[in-house]
């Protein structure tokens, strides 16, 4: 077994899971219930997700994020279809080309600003798609919490939402960190997707406490056509998937996805206080949600690195600089983040 270094930083999905989520995942295991989605975690599982967003949407269950994406982004696509979505995109940047494999249409990826698709960059970005010679524009998917840690607000997806239906397509959420948005803006779940216009959203619960849980919501009923048989076909229709629902049960229950993010989004905070008045750190983006990108010489870097887990963005040889990210997660507490500014303040002192 691995012994890790201290308290890591690299991601919410380095961490366990939830009692809460444990506790009902092991009175599933003891149940006997119906197989492919007939048990009743299932059905009251999406109940609870048809309560939270107060519609009558449609409830998939997942494994993984990518086959979350990548099948609801494929429910409303041809091979002559495209998505448009930022430069930086998990399914663009992270997903091993899973998208292009398995729908066989094309990503148009858009040049982030903050992490975010503007929407005067998706109109500009649209004129330059010329007819018949390149993929019909179907799709904008949207990253909410963006890939850089920031958060579109609600007007912001209620413009680009409109603009995109003005012109018959279709809007996707990428929602891995949705709860995390939800939390920092104190919004509901459906005021930042149904209300703003979302067709479809992949919801994530594995970054936010869960053990292994995503969902596909449908909201637009025009994608509900044969998704049944697509989510079999992708190798997602589990025999014994109460495993999932039942998560998402305990998840959304009691409000315990909001706890969770309300959780990790105030120790991103704490973080970011922490290290700002370190003169050799810079904090390249505004701190939304749960994570915290930062500018550091890459000695620095390397002494952190003895003593924590984060992950590296990026090496910039000629300056002697690195891009790295902390994320905060459901269970990181006041006293980890206290020893990991400590410990950083002390280390920089030489570059300071």
């Amino acid at each position: 077994m691995q012994e890790y270094k201290i308290t890591q930083f690299a991601s919410d999905n380095y961490v366990g899971t939830h009692p809460e989520i444990i506790k009902i995942i092991n009175e599933s295991m003891l149940a006997t219930e119906l197989p492919y989605g007939n048990d009743t975690y299932s059905v009251k599982a999406k109940e609870e997700f048809r309560r939270i967003f107060q519609t009558d949407c449609d409830i998939y269950f997942f494994g993984t994020g990518t086959a979350s994406n990548v099948i609801a982004l494929q429910s409303g696509l041809r091979s002559i279809d495209g998505v448009l979505c930022s430069d930086i995109a998990h399914i663009a940047q992270d997903e091993c080309g899973a998208f292009e494999n398995f729908t066989g249409a094309k990503l148009f990826t858009i040049k982030n600003e903050n992490g975010k698709i503007t929407l005067e960059n998706l109109k500009e970005y649209l004129n330059t798609i010329s007819p018949i010679r390149n993929n019909y524009p179907k799709i904008v998917s949207l990253t909410q919490v963006t890939e850089y840690g920031t958060i579109y607000t609600q007007e912001e997806l209620k413009e680009i939402c409109s603009y995109a239906h003005s012109k018959s397509m279709i809007v996707h959420m990428d929602g891995a960190r949705l709860a995390n948005a939800a939390a920092s803006l104190n919004k509901s779940l459906k005021e930042l997707t149904v209300d703003v216009g979302i067709d479809i959203l992949s919801f994530g619960a594995t970054k936010n406490g869960a053990l292994l849980a995503e969902a596909v919501v449908i909201f637009n009923k025009s994608l509900i056509k044969d998704f049944e048989y697509i989510h079999k076909q992708s190798m997602q229709l589990f025999s014994k998937i109460r495993f999932i629902p039942a998560q998402f049960l305990a998840f959304l229950k009691n409000d315990l996805w909001l706890s969770n993010a309300q959780n990790s989004n105030a120790m991103a905070q704490k973080v970011s206080m922490g290290l700002k008045s370190i003169k050799s750190i810079k904090q390249l983006y505004p701190v939304d949600a749960n994570e915290i990108f930062l500018e550091l010489p890459t000695t620095l870097k390397d002494e952190i690195a003895k003593k924590y887990y984060f992950y590296v963005f990026a090496e910039n040889l000629k300056e002697m600089t690195s891009t790295i990210r902390f994320v905060t997660s459901f269970n990181t507490t006041n006293e980890d983040v206290t020893k990991l500014i400590e410990e950083i303040k002390k280390l920089a002192k030489p570059y300071n």
